[in-house]
């Protein structure tokens, strides 16, 4: 299906686009929907139901430089828009010309309107240097935490205190690799940006990071507590694709599983009575009735017997006393907490 939407100074203005019958009908339940226009590049967009309006655009309306009035053509393909701008001087539906009517003297000839296309801008000054747009991926980043500053190459910044992480970013064939060996040289992560169907075509030797793959750390982010040092972690190994991000999520997923079994190893103990002496062997019986392999149950007996916890105490091999219950443990564990944030406010604070 193929949709016409006409843009407002609205639209210019803020990079939205209003919802339409045809938009709400199609991005029905979603909140992010990928845009790509006719260089392939991709534009992931925010859906904003409550204002009603689709948010993200205001670059690829300044790359095509879409002026009020002009028409973009939207293609319905699967999970993607397909954006297309009309050619220049159809966006506006032709006006009504007078009807003539019976016994009436016919409506006077109005005056032709003339409309005049300007020339490009790279014509009329061919010296002017030409102004770079910046990649689509430069919102998806911003909320990973990195700073546009500066282009060619496109430099993002993450400040992390004492020190920053640093990324140069090319698109597929829009400058030599020249352009990012100096930012390698210094430390920085020195990649090409390129969709995840054109990655073999990335030069030897540099990182590759692909739109896809940012799009779904974001999504991830809404889930996880991720920042940029989890994309840098990737950077590292030289590729940001939907294969490091997917093993990436795999890894937090197996985190929080190792916090849901030690929370329900703390309900087991829970269970005992304040001063049991027990067998490691004998609670690793009665954790496999409770899905709980005996490895989480070993290394979770070993952290409840050290500070901060304190729950367990340590008789001999294979042996530990209840020294304290577990609502009790959990509450001065609180306390500690809280009283340690409130130190490091006061540390910050007379920084």
């Amino acid at each position: 299906m193929t949709a016409r939407y006409v843009l407002t100074s609205t639209c210019i203005q803020t990079g939205t686009m209003t919802l339409t019958v045809s938009l709400r009908q199609r991005l029905l339940g979603r909140e992010r929907v990928r845009f790509v226009d006719e260089d392939g590049e991709v534009y992931e967009v925010e859906v904003d139901w409550k204002s009603g309006v689709v948010r993200g655009l205001g670059p690829y309306y300044a790359k095509r430089r879409l002026a009020v009035n002009e028409a973009i053509l939207l293609h319905f393909r699967g999970e993607e828009v397909e954006l297309k701008a009309a050619p220049r001087g159809q966006a506006r539906p032709p006006e009504p010309r007078p009807e003539r009517r019976e016994n009436q003297e016919e409506a006077k000839p109005e005056k032709r309107r003339v409309r005049v296309t300007p020339y490009p801008k790279e014509v009329l000054f061919p010296h002017e240097p030409k102004v770079l747009e910046a990649p689509g991926v430069t919102e998806d980043l911003r909320r990973l935490g990195f700073v546009l500053d500066g282009g060619l190459p496109w430099v993002y910044k993450a400040p992390l205190g004492r020190r920053q992480v640093v990324l140069a970013l090319l698109r597929l064939g829009e400058g030599e690799p020249g352009l990012l060996k100096p930012y390698r040289q210094e430390g920085s992560y020195a990649v090409y940006l390129a969709p995840e169907s054109q990655r073999e075509a990335v030069p030897p030797g540099f990182g590759y990071l692909s739109p896809e793959a940012v799009s779904r750390l974001v999504r991830l982010k809404g889930r996880f507590p991720l920042s940029a040092l989890d994309l840098e972690d990737l950077l590292k190994a030289g590729r940001v694709d939907l294969e490091a991000v997917e093993a990436l999520e795999d890894r937090l997923v197996a985190e929080l599983a190792e916090r849901g079994a030690f929370a329900a190893l703390l309900l087991l103990l829970a269970k005992k009575p304040l001063g049991e002496v027990f067998l490691l062997s004998e609670l690793e019986a009665e954790a496999l009735e409770e899905g709980l392999i005996p490895e989480v149950v070993r290394k979770g007996v070993e952290l409840l017997a050290q500070p901060p916890f304190l729950v367990l105490k340590r008789l001999s091999p294979g042996e530990f006393l209840l020294r304290q219950e577990v609502e009790e443990a959990l509450s001065d564990l609180e306390a500690f907490a809280q009283g340690l944030r409130g130190r490091l406010n006061r540390v910050r604070e007379g920084a």
